[in-house]
């Protein structure tokens, strides 16, 4: 299951992305809890306010768009996830290097392979 958060906006208007691709068993044994506590059904209709965040969250064909100030709870801890997750794969990527075929790969523009 891929699970992504899109940021957008704040004071300098920036997009920041993450994603992070969950096998079986960790989907079981630690994603699926915090996701299904997330209430997808029951997303607030809150206007998104002056250079705060407006949050995009997936998880497989569930979606959802918060405004920072509610992403609190379940949300929160979703994307805090999501996060930490892909800046530790970014981190792995990166360790590689270009010297490593994998690696190269990894850090190259997919127009230059």
């Amino acid at each position: 299951m891929r699970i992504s958060v899109k940021r957008t906006g704040g004071f300098a208007g920036l997009t920041r992305r993450w994603a992070v691709e969950v096998g079986q068993p960790e989907l079981r044994d630690e994603w699926l809890p915090i996701i299904e506590s997330c209430p997808w059904d029951d997303v607030p209709q809150t206007q998104n306010q002056p250079d705060r965040y407006m949050y995009r969250i997936s998880a497989g064909e569930r979606e959802a768009s918060l405004p920072e100030q509610d992403v609190t709870g379940p949300w929160r801890q979703l994307v805090d996830r999501t996060q930490e997750s892909a800046r530790q794969e970014e981190g792995r990527s990166a360790e590689l290097g270009p010297q490593s075929p994998e690696g190269f790969l990894r850090d190259t523009d997919p127009g230059e392979r």
